[in-house]
């Protein structure tokens, strides 16, 4: 995988994560913070690979 497909991919899951989020409303278990890195993420305002990868992991992550 390129990194012009990576940031496809990264830009696309911020956009469905935003969504979700609008959808959730008060539910919604993102931070202010990590809406705000989502929305530089779509705007492009900041680069994917500056961002917290706890944005996209959620600690849904495990070594185990």
């Amino acid at each position: 995988m390129n990194l012009g497909s990576m940031k496809k991919l990264m830009i696309k899951s911020a956009k469905e994560k935003l969504a979700r989020h609008k959808n959730l409303g008060q539910h919604s278990s993102l931070s202010v913070i990590q809406v705000a890195e989502l929305l530089d993420i779509v705007s492009g305002n900041n680069e994917p690979s500056t961002v917290n990868s706890n944005v996209f992991f959620n600690n849904t992550f495990s070594l185990n």
